[in-house]
Parts: C-alpha cells; structure tokens; sequence
C-alpha cells in the first residue's frame, strides 16, 4: 500500500488529522469528481433528455453492480437507499408482525437501531428485550446472552456488526447459527462495516443487511444500500408506495402488486450524481483490496488501544483482542468531559474525533489512510490534557 499517493487523493489529509470516518470520511478526488461531472452534465445538455436519463439508468444499475460486488450477492438482492436507517425502516416495517411478537436487541446499540425498534412496539404491538452489552463481553458472552433471552415469541434479532460506540464486532456468523435454526429473522446495521471490514453475505447468511455509503466507504452523504436475501424479498412489504409497487394497474382499481422485486420499495426520485460517486468510492475501496484495508485498520487501532492502556488517566473502553476489534478506539480522558476533550483536540491540534454520549466518552477512527505517526500525535495530545 502506497500510503503517500492514497493519502495525495484525499485532500482532507492535508488540512487535519482525520480520525473520524466512523462518521464520516473523507471523500477521495474521484467521488467528488465523478459528483461535480455528473451534475455538470445534467446541466449542460438538460436533465431529461435522451441521452442523460439512459445514462442515469446505466448509473443506476452500475451502482446495484457496485454494492452486490462489495457485499458478494446480486443486484436482484440490492436496493439503493438514502442511508443505514433507511434500509432499517424498509425491513422492519415492512415485515408481517403480529401483536406480542419479540425483537431482542443490545441496550448499547445506536440510536437507529434501538428507535426504529421501539416504534414497533407502539405501533405494532412488538416486544422488544434490549439484552445489557459491555465493551469488554466476549463471543461467548453474547451469544449465551442471545441463546438465554430467545423465546417461542422471539421473531427477529436486530443488531450492529460492529458497535458504533466501542468498536466491539459481534460475532454476527454464530449469532446466525442460533437464529436460523429457530427461524428467527436477522437484521444486521452495517453503518460501521462498509469499507472497513471485508463483508460476505453468503458467508454471514443473514436475512437483512443495510450499509451507509460516508462512513468508511468515504462516499458521499445520501447514499446507502439494503441487501435482503432472495428468499426474503416477497416478505417484505413496501410502506412508501410508488408506481414500482405494481406490476400492472388501470383507472378502475385493478392492481396487480410488486412482490418479488427490490424495485418495490424503489421511490421515483433519487440523485444519480450521488449514486456516480458512491461508484467510485467502492472503486477506490476494492482498487485497495477489503482484506487489506480491515489488517491496516486493526494494525492502527491496535497501536492507538496499546499506547492508551499504558497511560495512567486514560481509560481504555475498547476491547483489545483483533477477534473482536475493529478501527474504533473509545476513550475517557480522567476528570474530563468527552465533549471538552473533543473540543480540545481540534483547537489546539487539528485533529478530528467525536464523542459518545452512551459511554461519555471520545472515539476515534482509524481508517487506513492514517499514518502511524498521526496517531503518536493523538497519543501526545491526549498526553497534554492530562
């Protein structure tokens, strides 16, 4: 890996240390140029003409292509989405509940999961049991948890790859094993995997998996995808309704409805300029190669969790071991608030990290286009505030 020439493609990397891209990364030239032409051709030769809108919809399906590629399935299986919590909201309120069904959940999990979730119990009826989850729980841990809170109700687990808090990667493949044995649907929030980990749906065998495309894809805002297993597409219902909802309608009420096709839950406008750099940024991802790219991100976390649990005043939140590691460090700084040390980081050293309110602690996000000696100036900052 050429860290010098990936690093000159980023323009951010020139201006702060970046460690946030479990936010939101920073876009390589290619995205925003493949943006900036595609809205510029729009505009020069009109957004409707003939040969704009066939090129949209080569976009369109080149960009299904792109996300079946990255995820291992087809673009029969993909839908395009506006984000992670979009393609949440298609799954989970389009499946059949019925009154007392149960979802069991994690009480650390993002706010996208745990709302979307709670909503199902005031507007459908659905249990929901937010199993506790601590940073430091290990495989073993999670899945007895999971195995002792599953009931004859239990319908669906709705869960996080990796938790955006901590950096704890579930152990998602044996999870599955206990759910699809019991006929219990799976619903993955892949906001902290894409672009950061290498990611095989055949491998995971899970029902329902949705991805962002600004976060470790380092993609532009307003893109993201659902995959639904073939099986599963006709389960699933559309709750927003357009002409894709059909396969064939009159002026006299006959409808014949959309049942096996992602192309039902498809709304009529979506922004193709978008669509052309979430293209390029999984371009620039796999030109790099995933199994690379997750090594170096567990070999920078792993430096920055090393050094931090070694400093008296910082506390380490983050689990060590690579088996359950990912690029998030999560940290408290002793007798700081999160939001005062974020703060502090950038005002006096230009780096940029975020707080979770969940742990009132710092996160930072090492993404491979990090240098090891950005790091070291992380560690000395944090070192300062002490």
């Amino acid at each position: 890996m050429n860290l010098d020439a990936i690093r000159e493609q980023i323009p951010a990397t020139k201006n702060a240390v970046y460690l946030n891209s479990g936010w939101s990364g920073p876009s390589p030239r290619s995205v925003v140029e493949a943006i900036k032409t595609r809205l510029d051709y729009e505009s020069e030769e009109g957004p409707t003409t003939r040969p704009v809108f066939e090129s949209g919809k080569a976009i369109q399906a080149h960009a299904k292509e792109s996300v079946a590629s990255l995820l291992n399935v087809t673009p029969e299986e993909i839908l395009m989405t506006q984000c992670t919590t979009d393609g949440l909201n298609v799954v989970l309120n389009g499946l059949p509940w019925e009154e007392g069904d149960e979802v069991i959940t994690f009480g650390l999990e993002h706010p996208s999961v745990l709302i979307p979730a709670y909503h199902l119990k005031s507007s459908r009826g659905v249990l929901v049991n937010p199993l506790p989850l601590n940073p430091s729980d290990s495989k073993e841990d999670i899945i007895n948890r999971v195995l002792n809170a599953i009931t004859s109700k239990t319908r669906m687990l709705f869960l996080s790859h990796i938790q955006y808090t901590c950096g704890l990667k579930m152990p998602v493949r044996e999870l599955r094993e206990l759910t699809k044995s019991r006929g219990i649907w799976m619903l993955i929030d892949g906001a902290q995997t894409a672009g950061h980990i290498t990611l095989d749906m055949r491998e995971l065998d899970c029902d329902f998996y949705a991805i962002p495309g600004q976060k470790w894809l380092l993609g532009p805002d307003g893109v993201g995808a659902l995959y639904i297993r073939k099986e599963m597409i006709p389960l699933v219902k559309p709750v927003r309704i357009s002409s894709t909802a059909s396969l064939a309608y009159d002026d006299v009420g006959n409808f014949k409805p959309n049942e096996d096709s992602m192309d039902k839950f498809k709304l009529p406008t979506s922004s193709v300029a978008l669509l052309a750099g979430f293209i390029e940024a999984i371009k620039f991802h796999q030109t790099l190669g995933s199994e690379v790219i997750e090594k170096r991100n567990l070999g920078l976390a792993s430096q920055l969790k090393n050094a931090f649990s070694e400093i008296r005043g910082i506390n380490l939140l983050s689990p060590t071991s690579e088996s359950v590691s990912a690029g998030l460090t999560s940290f408290q700084v002793e007798g700081k608030k999160a939001d005062d040390v974020v703060t502090s980081l950038w005002d006096n050293f230009g780096i940029v990290v975020r707080q979770v309110n969940e742990l009132s602690c710092v996160r930072a996000s090492s993404h491979f286009f990090n240098t090891e000696e950005e790091l070291e100036k992380l560690i000395n900052a944090t070192l300062s505030l002490l």
